[in-house]
């Protein structure tokens, strides 16, 4: 889990770990006379070249040529790091398309190569709009050991097609595109791609619809929860886990230097926790034990909870919103596999055993649903009995970040999201970018889901931004945008990253409707931002504010966006008239105009003419609260960097 940075990443790799899964399921389609491997007389494109040292010429791929499980065979090509790959192969016409397998060596650590996670496999009849057929999990996971070798196939006969509400077995299109996902670190070696088919169109092949490529927007699966803000309320040992009013006000509203509140921020509030006061973890080491400690510290009389009713109420009050309710989601921790004594939650006075090697996979599942739904049923209680004011109970939260690699994993996901939504709520989850299956979080009952980049954590390239947004659109999830602490005591680094995520944003497209969750590690991070008197710590909150309320841009500390500011507020009604505007813009117009002439002296003295007519506005009451605040902020922080 990336929350646990930042030896998480690393932990990934400790791939021996990992269980053994079901074989390797390399089918052959259904037998027709018909039937011949298209591929070798199609052209294809790679989205990324592959590396020198393991290049394709142009027809590796489809030579016919099946590469061995010796790691210097010349048959294989070789990719490590940057984005996904994408294949695009032409046809040449459109054909019926019954199977497709994609051939991948593995050889971890000796060589560092690892499978791919996933396989997406799509069809198209003009290149730019793509149908799925299927995502491919890897089957025989990453496992340490002598070199071996996988096929990811889908076929139609036994798989059916996922774009297809019709019960469709075989495709009739021109394009195939294959892309697999690539690890931080490791190499990904393909060689060979069979397309099983025959020309012209057969009985029963049809034309597949398009699949959505975009992200998941905001709305009913999301509770009406456009920017869901994580606090940790578990243990730790320096408090960060107790939250006050006055910590939590500067995530559900934006506020001032003095800590007044502006405007509403995060409309929605997700209480999670990682570790109670004995050290177990509620990733599935927890008990019945831990359980209830989290439960009476989230729901005390002066607890968490209350805290964050407190703080809406407060702010609802001053901004003149009193009957204003925060959603709230609250986590379900995960019963660990491997648990032999849960402790009883049912009253028949027999301890909980989720240990399938002890109690068979039935009865270990049906216990684990037991946890469950007590949990459930406890937190919605817990939330009726204390009745808070200005809170509404929106969903819950699956904490393990991936599916579990055991056969039963999307079962027990299943069960969790019928008993969620039993209770009229939604289930949310938040994968981490190396998460196993996480593609199929809508086939097990998932509501709403918001993909982690997790590329503030560990040094990496840049476009993990990209790729991240990519995979999110091909999995139809919103975004995390994540930072910590680091932000504020580590600026070198760590606000590149935090700024690589908004602009992300603007970039990619997932700021505004787009779902989108916001890690901020553990503590009150936002709150030493926002009271901050240093300019280029303060902006950062207000960059997230604006970010949140999709005005944020590229550039943003720039006098030029600033000035495009100014004309946001006015055409928001930020000013009481026009005049109070243009005076503004005209200073800032002339602070561009010294820049342009590389005037650094008069630039700021221009610039601090504008703060100066900004002062005086608001003094006279021409500019909204927040609107001041916004254009203060940008202001001091230009000049900090310019004087």
């Amino acid at each position: 889990m990336k929350k646990w940075v930042p030896f998480v990443l690393a932990a990934l790799l400790m791939v021996s770990l990992l269980p053994a899964s079901k074989a390797e399921g390399a089918s052959t389609p259904a037998s027709s006379p018909n039937y011949y491997n298209l591929a070798p007389q199609s052209t294809y494109t790679w989205s990324d070249a592959p590396e020198s040292a393991y290049p394709d010429p142009g027809n590796k791929l489809t030579d016919g040529v099946i590469g061995s499980t010796f790691v210097l065979d010349p048959a294989w090509v070789g990719h490590i790091r940057k984005q996904a790959r994408e294949i695009e192969f032409d046809l040449g016409a459109s054909k019926s398309i019954a199977s497709i397998k994609v051939h991948f060596l593995q050889d971890w650590p000796s060589s560092a190569i690892l499978f791919p996670l996933t396989v997406s496999i799509y069809v198209s009849d003009d290149k730019e709009h793509w149908a799925l057929l299927s995502h491919k999990a890897t089957e025989k996971l990453w496992v340490d050991g002598p070199p071996v070798d996988q096929y990811y196939t889908w076929d139609g006969s036994e798989d059916g097609i996922a774009a297809s509400s019709t019960g469709a077995e075989m495709a009739y299109a021109r394009y195939v595109k294959v892309v697999f996902t690539m690890h931080t670190r490791a190499w990904s070696f393909i060689d060979e791609v069979e397309i099983m088919g025959a020309d012209g169109k057969l009985a029963g092949a049809q034309t597949i619809p398009p699949s959505p490529y975009d992200y998941q927007v905001t709305g009913t699966d999301t509770a009406g929860i456009n920017n869901l803000t994580l606090l940790y309320n578990g243990h730790y040992s320096n408090g960060d886990g107790d939250w006050t009013k006055e910590t939590i006000m500067p995530h559900i509203s934006y506020v001032d230097n003095q800590g007044e509140p502006l405007d509403w921020m995060f409309d929605g509030v997700l209480y999670l926790g990682l570790f109670s006061p004995n050290g177990k973890s509620f990733d599935g080491s927890a008990t019945v034990q831990e359980w209830n400690w989290y439960l009476n510290k989230t729901f005390a009389a002066q607890g968490d909870m209350h805290q964050l009713n407190e703080a809406a109420k407060e702010v609802g009050q001053k901004l003149g919103d009193p009957n204003h309710k925060v959603k709230v989601v609250v986590m379900i921790p995960d019963p660990g596999e491997y648990l032999t004594d849960f402790g009883d939650v049912d009253g028949d006075g027999q301890s909980e055993n989720f240990n399938a090697g002890q109690v068979g996979m039935e009865q270990a599942m049906i216990n684990r649903k037991k946890a469950v739904s007590w949990w459930i049923d406890q937190v919605e209680a817990r939330c009726a009995q204390a009745s808070y004011s200005n809170l509404e109970l929106s969903g819950l939260y699956w904490l393990s970040e991936q599916v579990s690699t055991s056969s039963i994993g999307p079962e027990m996901l299943e069960s969790v999201s019928g008993m969620v939504h039993a209770k009229n709520m939604k289930l949310f989850w938040i994968p981490h970018f190396l998460a196993y299956k996480s593609y199929m979080w809508q086939d097990v009952g998932i509501d709403a889901a918001a993909f982690q980049p997790n590329y503030f954590f560990e040094e990496m390239s840049g476009d993990r931004i990209e790729d991240a947004a990519k995979t999110a659109k091909r999995y139809n999830m919103g975004v995390e945008i994540e930072f910590d602490s680091r932000l504020l005591t580590e600026p070198d680094v760590f606000r590149q990253r935090y700024i690589e995520y908004l602009d992300g944003g603007v970039k990619y497209g997932y700021m505004g409707s787009p779902f989108k969750a916001y890690y901020q590690g553990s503590g009150p991070v936002l709150r030493t931002a926002a009271l901050s008197q240093d300019p280029d710590t303060r902006i950062l909150y207000d960059w997230l504010y604006q970010f949140v309320k999709g005005t944020y841009v590229l550039n943003s500390g720039s006098s030029a966006a600033l000035k495009k500011s100014v004309e946001r507020f006015e055409a928001a009604g930020e000013f009481k008239n026009h005049g109070a505007a243009r005076s503004l813009t005209a200073k800032l117009d002339s602070v561009i105009r010294s820049e342009q002439k590389q005037q650094t002296n008069q630039a700021v003295k221009h610039m601090n003419d504008f703060v100066e007519h900004l002062h005086s506005k608001q003094k006279s009451g021409h500019i909204s609260g927040k609107a001041y605040q916004q254009l203060l902020n940008t202001a001091q922080c230009w000049l900090s960097n310019h004087q």
